[in-house]
């Protein structure tokens, strides 16, 4: 990913960061950017009574594992108003594991 296209396309949180938006790409050193990723092992009811078990993968910092549980449920309210024909039910996370990095290389 250019670094050019890095500043141009993400969100950011806070007004400080418009200098590191708008410097030359040059002025940024880092070649890779670190996306840490965990392991959902979770069980639910479907729409129709059956009971399942899935994963799911988390993009969330390493040592934020007490989030898990908040950020899951989340997902979950927003995935039962977004498809009522399939809401699941009775969710239950199993497991969460950190399970490493994957890297974007930067040009």
């Amino acid at each position: 990913m250019k670094i050019s296209r890095l500043q141009a396309e993400c969100e950011y949180d806070n007004s400080d960061m418009e200098e590191f938006v708008n410097c030359h790409p040059k002025q940024i050193i880092s070649e890779r950017i670190p996306v840490p990723i965990w392991e959902i092992l979770y069980c639910y009811k479907t729409a129709r009574g059956n009971d399942k078990k899935a994963v799911k993968y988390m993009i969330l910092e390493e040592y934020s594992w007490d989030l898990i549980a908040s950020e899951f449920k989340n997902y979950i309210t927003e995935f039962n108003e977004k498809h009522p024909e399939r809401k699941l039910s009775n969710v239950e996370i199993l497991d969460s594991t950190f399970i490493g990095k994957v890297y974007i290389l930067l040009d």
